[in-house]
């Protein structure tokens, strides 16, 4: 790879593109290994942070993968190839308005000016929207960190507590449109149908690397499950089922660390909610394999959010 240091494109979006580009062309195939952040910066002369930035955004578009320790990975070239055939359509798109405005006695610059000028507005109005996210466990709250464009807030709010306090329902009076996760989506319309709250059914799923590499695991032992709620563990366990495995699992919900450590000598390997690893690291036996359980949104779903997002926004025009 090189970078056109005199073309005024930041490095870390020109080091994105020959990523992706890469991939499309079938160079790095999904389960590729990059050159890890030090080696590649090295290499092309420029600072860590660069790679960084562009591995970061890589992974939050969906189309590369990290794993603590053991570098960064080709997620789903499926997906890449799904992207870049949206990018052609709105190309298309573009070049039809192009030609009309022309048609109508407009310059290219009048119509860059226009694309522009509208591109910030609905950036601005993006800016401003709040989103509330409601689920039935605090893991998956803890990791919704989903990429809906700059200035949208995701705010968490727990179903429990939505059930049992009008408080909480009242602390939503000034969320643009709620989500939640479809097998939630009838209770939650139930909850707040007095608010007048657009409110969005989500399809969350596992990771495709988190399954795959469970699906990889050779046990003679249980698969340990730690976890704070029994909610997390059930979503787990059906989500593992629905791909096919059926571990014998041996489910700990917020045990404390003696408690663990005992619980761990007679495993074979270890799944948790993501904001447990550090803890459980300290009780995990030498050389055991630990596989944080993390759930995404589908690309469908995203789409249709951030569609409706702009919706809500241009209405209010």
């Amino acid at each position: 790879m090189n970078l056109d240091r005199k073309s005024g494109v930041p490095y870390y979006i020109q080091l994105k593109e020959q990523i992706r580009r890469r991939i499309t062309q079938g160079v790095w195939a999904a389960g590729t290994k990059l050159p890890t952040e030090r080696e590649l910066a090295a290499s092309l002369a420029v600072s860590r942070n660069t790679v960084s930035q562009a591995y970061k955004e890589l992974e939050s578009e969906g189309v590369l993968s990290s794993a603590q320790g053991r570098g960064t990975f080709v997620a789903d070239t499926l997906l890449i190839m799904q992207q870049e055939g949206r990018k052609e359509k709105v190309l298309r798109i573009i070049d039809v308005a192009m030609e009309e405005a022309v048609g109508m006695g407009f310059t290219i610059d009048d119509f860059v000016s226009f694309v522009h000028v509208r591109g910030m507005e609905k950036k601005d109005l993006l800016s401003r929207i709040k989103v509330a996210f409601v689920e039935c466990n605090p893991e998956q709250l803890a990791e919704a960190r989903w990429n809906l464009g700059p200035g949208v807030s995701l705010l968490p709010f727990l179903l429990p507590e939505l059930r049992e306090s009008p408080l909480a329902q009242k602390r939503l009076a000034g969320i643009d449109m709620v989500v939640t996760g479809v097998p939630h989506l009838s209770e939650v319309k139930a909850l707040l149908g007095d608010l007048d709250l657009p409110i969005i059914g989500m399809s969350l799923q596992p990771k495709l690397e988190t399954i795959v590499r469970i699906a990889k695991l050779t046990l003679g032992r249980d698969l340990a499950l730690v976890c704070e709620s029994n909610q997390f563990a059930e979503k787990v366990k059906s989500a593992l089922n629905q791909a096919g495995l059926y571990p014998a699992v041996k489910t700990l919900i917020q045990p404390n660390e003696m408690k663990l450590r005992e619980a761990l000598r007679d495993c074979g390997a270890v799944i948790l909610a993501p904001k447990l690893r550090l803890g459980v690291e300290k009780a995990l036996p030498e050389n055991m394999e630990c596989i944080e359980f993390r759930f995404e949104p589908d690309a469908g779903s995203l789409n249709l959010l951030r569609g409706a997002l702009l919706e809500i926004k241009g209405g209010k025009l």
